[in-house]
C-alpha cells in the first residue's frame, strides 16, 4: 500500500508543530523517521531534542535565518532578489542603503544581523532535496517530514514538479508537507490535507518570538 501523503498549510501556527508531532508518535511505535527543514538553519528547541533520539534523523537545509512577513518580502524572493534581516532600531538608518541595494528589507530583532542572499537558500534546498530522494530510495524510513518545503516551493527554491516527483516514487513510506502555499497539484495527490487559520498570534502585538513557544 503505498505511503500517505499529509499536507498542513496555511497562514496559522502549528504547521510544523503538528508534524513533528505525528514524528515522536512514529518513533514512539519503534518506526524510523526523517525530518528535513527547508529554510531552516538554527539548531531549534525541537530540533535538539529530536536529534537525540536514535529513531529519527533531522537535518537543517536554510540559513540561520529566515523571515517572510509581507507581500513585498514574497515578491522580492520571488523575483531573485536578496532579502537583508535588520532590526526594527536600525531599519530607518538603512533605508537609503536598502534602496540603493535594491534589497527587500524585514524586521528581525536578533543578537546578530544576518543577511541571507536567495542562491545561499537556493543551494541550502537543492541538497535538501538530494537528501529527501536518498531517504525515499533507502526506503529504511517509514516517515519523511518535509517541514517548509511548500514554502520553498512558493519562493522557487525547489520546482512543484520535482517535489510531486519526489511524491510519486515514495512507494511504502509516508510523507508530510508543511509550510504556506500549498499548490493545488500537491493538495490534489495528497490523502490528507489541514489548513491552519489563524485567528489571533501575540506576535502582531510584542513583535518577539518567544523561547520555547516558537522556536
Amino acid at each position: 500500500m503505498p505511503g500517505k501523503v499529509l499536507v498542513y498549510t496555511g497562514d496559522g501556527e502549528g504547521k510544523t508543530t503538528a508534524s513533528l508531532g505525528h514524528a515522536i508518535r512514529f518513533a514512539g511505535h519503534g518506526k524510523p523517521v526523517a525530518v528535513l527543514h527547508f529554510m531552516k538553519g538554527r539548531r531549534t528547541g525541537e530540533f535538539k531534542f529530536l536529534e537525540n533520539n536514535p529513531l529519527i534523523s533531522v537535518y537543517l537545509y536554510g540559513p540561520p535565518y529566515f523571515l517572510a512577513t509581507t507581500q513585498a518580502i514574497l515578491t522580492g524572493w520571488i523575483n531573485g532578489g536578496n532579502i537583508e534581516y535588520v532590526s526594527s532600531g536600525s531599519l530607518i538608518k538603512r533605508e537609503k542603503e536598502k534602496k540603493a541595494a535594491k534589497k527587500v528589507a524585514a524586521d528581525k530583532v536578533a543578537s546578530t544581523l544576518k543577511s541571507c542572499s536567495f542562491e545561499a537558500h537556493k543551494k541550502k534546498a537543492k541538497k535538501g532535496m538530494e537528501c529527501a530522494n536518498k531517504i525515499i530510495r533507502g526506503q529504511k524510513h517509514k516517515l519523511l517530514v518535509l517541514d517548509e518545503l511548500l514554502y520553498a516551493i512558493k519562493f522557487k527554491l525547489v520546482s512543484e514538479r520535482e517535489v510531486i516527483s519526489l511524491i510519486e516514487r515514495r512507494k511504502n513510506t509516508h510523507i508530510i508537507l508543511t509550510g504556506r502555499y500549498a499548490p493545488e497539484s500537491i493538495i490534489k495527490l495528497a490523502d490528507l490535507v489541514s489548513e491552519i487559520s489563524e485567528v489571533k498570534h501575540y506576535f502582531h502585538t510584542e513583535k518577539k518570538a518567544l523561547v520555547g513557544l516558537d522556536f
